[in-house]
């Protein structure tokens, strides 16, 4: 009887051992792809030429899931619509196509789709064109849940593109976000994300890097200066909220999903709202984004369309964004803003508590607004109105 028991837990050990995922990002560069994604086992590398189309294929299974990254790069220029067209070629290995969108990535073009395949597998995938390379990232798996599609997908930099494609553009204004090429001999190049602070006379940008502190802000020539990809992780979206004007932002639930873990919201490290308050939260979520200037507040109020659908709002603030909810260990400071009540007489939670709101205020750094608009619990869908007013 030892024996078995002690054989089960070794079996037990070892499948643990085999299907742990310790996610990590890589380097292409090296290759001459200059991108960077995460992965959760080192990827195996397979290259093919065909004409002067050179495919990269960066491979990684972890249990039943392939999570992969083919990287095409060319001598000549590859079309426009190429983000569609690749998932198109690829859609007659496709027995139902459940979901399809274009979207942008930085300013290029983009796509991604999820899917039923031929082979009983589901696929989830995203492509990112560019006229010097495209870039399709795959995850197949055995369901259609796709739990890490956020961790590989959110992963995507970018980090060196052909110098007569890098994105920059006549001119930016004071405000705008940007990435800036930063040269750093002991961490390496990247692409670091900024806000402009003043156009100079010179040509040059003076930036404010996120998460630095002012004595880092600098002159850059505008050569080393691009759009950045403002939709973080590809689900949150950034709005431009400024000082002195109430930004008004349309939206409907239905744009957003469940989050089935809210445990960060009443951890001591966050301490958004307390357990007893989840039944406000547990319709769908929309994210949102903002920069808030030091020496100024902000108040953030949702209002329901027609006085029909139950929802709140929640926010936070940060330096970065490096961690969303529902993987957010910490914060600087998070609020909810939802409808007060009492466990032993709770309202009817199928009915519109009306406008919600909440504030946060900046002193002596610029910080970045995390902003979650959440249906109560059997709402998924319903038009409302984001009213940000920064002073």
């Amino acid at each position: 009887m030892k024996r078995s028991i002690y054989f089960s837990i070794f079996l037990v050990l070892i499948t643990s051992k085999i299907y742990a995922q310790d996610w990590q990002t890589y380097d292409f560069s090296a290759d001459g792809v200059g991108a960077k994604v995460n992965f959760p086992a080192p990827p195996t590398k397979t290259v093919a030429q065909n004409g002067n189309v050179t495919n990269y294929t960066y491979r990684s299974t972890v249990g039943t899931d392939v999570y992969m990254l083919v990287a095409s790069t060319s001598t000549g220029v590859f079309p426009k619509g190429n983000a569609k067209q690749s998932f198109e070629n690829s859609s007659k290995n496709l027995k139902k196509i459940q979901k399809q969108e274009a979207f942008s990535y930085q300013k290029y073009e983009a796509y991604k789709a999820q899917a039923e395949m031929n082979n009983g597998n589901f696929m989830n995938a995203q492509y990112v064109a560019h006229s010097k390379i495209n870039i399709q990232m795959l995850i197949i798996s055995k369901t259609n849940t796709f739990a890490n599609s956020d961790k590989f997908f959110g992963s995507l930099l970018i980090t060196a593109l052909p110098a007569d494609e890098t994105g920059v553009k006549a001119s930016y204004a004071v405000g705008d976000r940007v990435e800036v090429f930063y040269k750093d001999p002991v961490r390496g190049d990247s692409w670091l994300p900024a806000i402009i602070l003043k156009v100079q006379t010179d040509g040059k940008y003076f930036v404010n890097y996120d998460a630095y502190a002012e004595t880092y802000d600098e002159a850059v020539e505008a050569k080393n200066v691009r759009p950045m990809n403002l939709n973080i992780q590809g689900k949150v979206q950034y709005v431009p909220a400024k000082r002195g004007q109430v930004l008004s932002v349309n939206g409907n639930l239905s744009k957003g999903s469940i989050m089935e873990d809210l445990e960060w919201a009443e951890s001591s490290a966050n301490a958004c709202w307390v357990g007893i308050r989840n039944v406000e939260f547990q319709g769908n979520h929309v994210f949102y984004w903002f920069d808030l200037p030091k020496k100024s507040t902000v108040k953030i109020t949702v209002v329901p369309k027609g006085n029909k659908p139950r929802v709140n709002v929640y926010g936070f603030i940060s330096f970065d964004f490096k961690f969303i909810p529902p993987d957010l260990p910490r914060c600087i400071s998070c609020e909810a803003g939802f409808q007060q009540w009492v466990a032993n007489n709770p309202p009817d939670f199928t009915k519109s508590a009306g406008e919600q709101s909440i504030e946060f205020n900046a002193i002596s750094s610029r910080m970045k607004v995390f902003v979650g608009v959440a249906g109560a619990k059997g709402f998924t869908s319903g038009d409302y109105e984001l009213k940000i007013e920064i002073k």
